[in-house]
């Protein structure tokens, strides 16, 4: 699978954007200078992005977290799931976990060994969703946007077992 091309600006590749941006976030971070342990792990997040070319999906999703917070008032979003594990995605504000202070591991994330494109999970305010996928729509057409979404329908036994959980009730008692 190749992922869409992604714009950015003339004269940079998709990947050479990202470290761009990511860099650029890093510094502006630690003015002091980058520390060691975060220098690695971004070299180390670069390096597997590069191999799969996976930069313009994380430009893509960078972009629309960017647009959800230029808003007036910003719609409310996070980056949720594995990716709270990506010192990229941290640096470009698509979660706001920091997985170093966290000592969260990348690899649960994304790895050479599973082989498969990242998955970022990003959730974002149910009033305003809409005004997200009209963006969606207008910067990157119709034709080349696909969403995705999972609505849980819940039937009256498994109604009552999750009321049953949220007050704290053992599972006889609401199996009864």
């Amino acid at each position: 699978y190749e992922y869409p091309h992604e714009p950015v600006p003339d004269g940079w590749t998709p990947q050479g954007w990202l470290e761009h941006m990511v860099m650029r976030e890093a510094e502006r971070r630690f003015p002091a200078g980058l520390p060691k342990e975060w220098r690695s792990k971004i070299e180390e997040e670069f390096c597997l992005i590069r191999a799969r070319q996976y930069a313009p999906y994380f430009l893509t999703v960078h972009d629309i977290v960017r647009h959800a917070r230029s808003l007036d008032p910003p719609i409310l979003c996070q980056g949720r799931g594995s990716a709270a594990n990506s010192v990229v995605c941290y640096l470009l504000g698509i979660t706001s976990v920091d997985p170093i202070a966290n000592e969260l591991l990348f690899s649960r994330f994304l790895s050479e060994e599973r082989n498969e494109p990242p998955d970022i999970d990003v959730d974002f305010e149910h009033e305003r969703r809409e005004e997200i996928m009209q963006y969606i729509y207008a910067r990157y057409s119709r034709e080349r946007a696909g969403i995705a979404a999972t609505l849980i329908h819940y039937r009256p036994r498994s109604t009552i077992r999750e009321v049953g959980k949220a007050l704290g009730l053992t599972e006889d008692v609401t199996a009864r």
